[in-house]
Order: C-alpha cells, then structure tokens, then sequence
C-alpha cells in the first residue's frame, strides 16, 4: 500500500499501518471514503441523544471508536506516537 498524502497530510507510518481492518484498501481515496462513511455513523450516534460529560476522556474515546472502528483496530485508544504539531504528543 503506497498513499500519495496531500501537502500538509500526516503520514501513518507502518505500525499505524498494521491496524487497518480494511486489507482491500490500497489508495488514500479509498481509505478517506471508508472513513467518511465511518465519520457520518459515529456522528449520528454521537447526536442521537444528550450525552453527558462529552468533554471527558472516556466520551473521547467511545465517539473516536465510533468514528474510525470500522476502518482502524486502534481507533477508541489513546495515541502512542507523536503526530502533534505545535506541541508534545502526551
């Protein structure tokens, strides 16, 4: 799999990579449409009811695994490697 990122796109590096549930996927098209689709489903969960705490950790990490869990077997997790800009990644 060999992704043409756009100017100013963060490039997933292999270990990333490894943790794509989608192995047919082999352009970045493909990959910004599944998570398009993904992104829409996690939205109308998100909205479907009033949520409380939405600004805390463990609301973070259920909406992101609703929005990239389909695509990503890391998605819901926190971070284990800098893609920060500005500012360290913890």
């Amino acid at each position: 799999m060999n992704f043409d990122y756009p100017v100013g796109a963060t490039p997933l590096d292999p270990d990333e990579l490894d943790g794509l549930r989608l192995p047919h996927i082999s352009t970045r098209a493909e990959l910004d449409r599944w998570e398009q689709d993904n992104i829409t489903a996690g939205e109308a969960w998100a909205f479907s009811r009033k949520r409380k705490d939405i600004l805390g950790d463990a609301f973070m990490c259920r909406l992101h695994k609703r929005m990239f869990g389909n695509v990503w077997r890391w998605a819901g997790l926190h971070r284990n490697s800098d893609k920060n800009i500005g500012g360290p990644w913890w």
